[in-house]
């Protein structure tokens, strides 16, 4: 028996949603692009939504829709997919790693203070796995220091904190649509905030930079989303609140049945927080273990449990950014240029490479939660 870790949730009802926006004539940005906007929109509880066709794009439009470019720096946090910093990159400014809190590791609220310069413009704030990032201490920061908060939501569709959506705290909030992601448009994106001149920039800056059919006023990307794939999102959304619910559910099954194990740390979820689980995270301790984390992927591989795995090393290892820096990041650094192949955050260091993600689909049955229990221990 193989125990699948994920799989996209599409029903019959997304097959007609997509069907019809096929056959409407109707395939690059139109009406249906409007309606998912003003749903997802109601859904965050946010006044605008722009839809772009990937999660990279909705992180590069808000750093532009802001102005910010050479010569400003945006911190971002050291363990994440690198979109977070290539966004940065592609828009012309420098991006400053933060170190990351152990008990949602998202960005580390004492170390985010340490790294603010005269140079920050910005924060990336990334909510990982369907834990919010501890909103309240971050926005304080960024208030006292007029900076402006993106929040990476990529993973968190759902998630609240305090009561409110993520994507809806900071000034812009990012989704991916990706595949594998909470709800998915095959590919895409889509961008939350409540300032309406902003979501026009943003609009434009999605098309070209085109104001009307002639004008361009701006460069601008071709970021749109297609109708059709609108069309999914707008029914994926209406079964998003269901299917957050049954991956809740199985994970927490699957997470009262291993929170024992002496060699792993499960999630420790706060009451002001809903989890919403892109992954059923848990932290490995290697040593208690008594073998890597990749070793660990193999035997559970071999007894038929499949699992995730990313984020092996702190971005600041990335080659792009120790042996092949971009030359529009050393132009627009100049003197400023960070430090990347020495930096060393004790938490960042400490994580990467040591979290999987356990199989936590809506549909995981009783008897596979048991089986993953079994396994897990037999180690």
């Amino acid at each position: 028996m193989k125990i699948k870790v994920a799989s996209p949730s599409i029903t019959q009802s997304d097959v007609e949603a997509l069907n019809e926006s096929l056959l409407s004539g109707h395939l690059t940005s139109g009406p249906r692009v409007r309606e998912f906007e003003q749903a997802f929109a109601d859904y965050i509880g946010v006044k605008e939504a722009v839809a772009v066709n990937s999660g990279t794009a909705s992180l590069h439009a808000p750093l532009a829709a802001k102005g910010i470019g050479f010569g400003d720096e945006v911190i971002v946090p050291a363990l994440t997919f690198f979109a977070t910093v290539s966004s940065v990159i592609h828009q012309g400014a420098v991006p400053v790693f933060c170190d990351i809190s152990m008990e949602n590791f998202s960005l580390c609220p004492e170390d985010l203070e340490r790294r603010i310069t005269p140079r920050t413009k910005a924060i990336i704030v990334v909510h990982y796995f369907g834990h919010s990032a501890e909103m309240t201490e971050i926005m304080a920061i960024a208030k006292h220091h007029n900076l402006s908060v993106i929040e990476d939501c990529a993973q968190s569709h759902g998630t609240t904190y305090k009561g409110q959506m993520t994507g809806s705290i900071g000034e812009f909030g990012s989704f991916s649509m990706f595949a594998t992601k909470h709800m998915t448009t095959c590919e895409g994106g889509m961008i939350t905030t409540n300032d309406p001149e902003l979501a026009d920039y943003m609009r434009c800056f999605r098309s070209h930079g085109l104001k009307g059919r002639n004008d361009h006023v701006m460069v601008g990307y071709n970021y749109r989303m297609p109708d059709p794939l609108a069309a999914l999102g707008s029914s994926q959304l209406t079964r998003l609140d269901q299917m957050n619910a049954g991956r809740i559910a199985a994970s927490e099954k699957v997470i009262n049945a291993i929170r024992d194990i002496e060699w792993l740390s499960v999630p420790m979820v706060p009451d002001h927080v809903k989890h919403t689980y892109f992954w059923c995270h848990i932290l490995i301790d290697e040593e208690k273990l008594g073998m890597s984390t990749q070793t660990l992927i193999g035997r559970l591989s071999e007894q038929g449990v499949e699992c995730r795995n990313r984020y092996e090393e702190p971005l600041y290892k990335q080659p792009l950014l120790t042996t092949d820096l971009p030359e529009i990041l050393k132009i627009s650094a100049g003197n400023h240029l960070p430090d990347y192949g020495n930096l060393n955050l004790k938490n960042s260091e400490r994580v990467a490479g040591s979290i999987i993600g356990l199989p936590n689909r809506p549909d995981l049955s009783d008897d596979e939660i048991q089986r993953i229990n079994e396994v897990l221990r037999s180690l």
